[in-house]
């Protein structure tokens, strides 16, 4: 039952992802605050929110395939924002300090929650061997 913990993790970072990335085509659709329009984010946008959101509705109707789907999901939409950062540097995306703070903090996210899913289980697994080591249960013979 400990194996299956990092589950409801993966989940929360995809839900969390794409709703960073709705709140972010919002903004570029001008709804809460006017003067960040920009229709070429809002597609981009929107499209990456989508992708994650539709990871998260999989995770949830596949629970064996969680930890894939998370890895799929968050991995396309890194490489996606890597490259709508090159946008910006190039100076065909929007170039305002709230763009520019938005997509680090995207990316760190997506890199934390790319990490989270490849090697979270491992971690559950390595706690299970060092709590049964501590009680005195079976211990692990290495190689």
């Amino acid at each position: 039952m400990t194996i299956d913990r990092h589950l409801p993790l993966i989940r929360t970072f995809l839900l969390t992802e794409a709703a960073a990335f709705a709140m972010a085509a919002f903004l570029h659709a001008g709804l809460p605050i006017e003067g960040y329009e920009y229709s070429e984010a809002i597609l981009f946008e929107s499209v990456m929110g989508g992708i994650l959101f539709l990871g998260y509705l999989f995770a949830h109707i596949n629970p064996s395939r969680t930890r894939r789907t998370g890895i799929a999901v968050q991995g396309i939409a890194l490489i996606g924002t890597v490259i709508g950062r090159f946008s910006i540097i190039a100076g065909a995306g929007p170039r305002t300090i709230l763009d520019l703070v938005f997509y680090r903090a995207i990316t760190a996210v997506l890199v934390w929650g790319l990490i989270m899913a490849i090697i979270g289980p491992t971690f559950d697994a390595l706690s299970v061997v060092r709590r049964e080591k501590k009680e005195g249960g079976p211990r692990d013979v290495g190689l």
